[in-house]
């Protein structure tokens, strides 16, 4: 699907304007994922209830991936120029998803590194047997740190199950 339509159509399934902020979303999400939850909302059916999700992921994604220099959402929605709105403000302002987006991008560019230094041999645990290992573990040391923060100190975030999903996942570079 085009990815203006879809974005046109997420902001339409969950009653939002373009120029949203986190906290929108969240609780535009909240109100109807209580309407179509098959257990205890108006339909027995799944069928909204995954629609609702995959319009959710896809602004949440949005969020994520457009910073506030990015100018692809300015262009519009069915001809309407949101750059031209004075009172919208860019949910990438938000302090919370700066943090979280420099850690994701830290995480990512440190794990391409390890790999790169080991020729993508296989993983290897133990310290004394892979000195990239150790440089990993110090590289992600900051990552883990601001993603603990996020969770810890803004719970009620977008981010934070997202930062507390990627504190599990980066628990493999200590395994034993």
């Amino acid at each position: 699907m085009d990815k203006k339509l879809l974005l046109n159509d997420s902001l339409h399934f969950l009653g939002l304007s373009p120029g949203f902020l986190e906290s929108e979303l969240k609780e535009a999400y909240h109100k109807l994922a209580k309407k179509y939850h098959p257990d205890s909302g108006e339909f027995t059916s799944d069928v909204m209830f995954l629609e609702l999700n995959k319009h959710y992921e896809s602004l949440k994604d949005y969020l994520l991936i457009h910073p506030e220099e990015d100018t692809s959402f300015r262009e519009g929605v069915d001809g309407f120029d949101f750059s031209e709105s004075p009172n919208i403000t860019k949910p990438s302002k938000d302090p919370v998803f700066h943090e979280y987006k420099l850690a994701k991008e830290k995480e990512t560019e440190a794990i391409l590194r390890y790999y790169e230094k080991r020729n993508l041999h296989p993983i290897e645990l133990s310290e004394n047997l892979n000195k990239e290992l150790v440089q990993l573990r110090k590289d992600l040391e900051p990552v883990i740190s601001v993603y603990a923060e996020i969770v810890k100190n803004h719970t009620n975030s977008l981010w934070a199950k997202d930062a507390k999903d990627s504190l599990e996942r980066l628990r493999v570079w200590w395994s034993k």
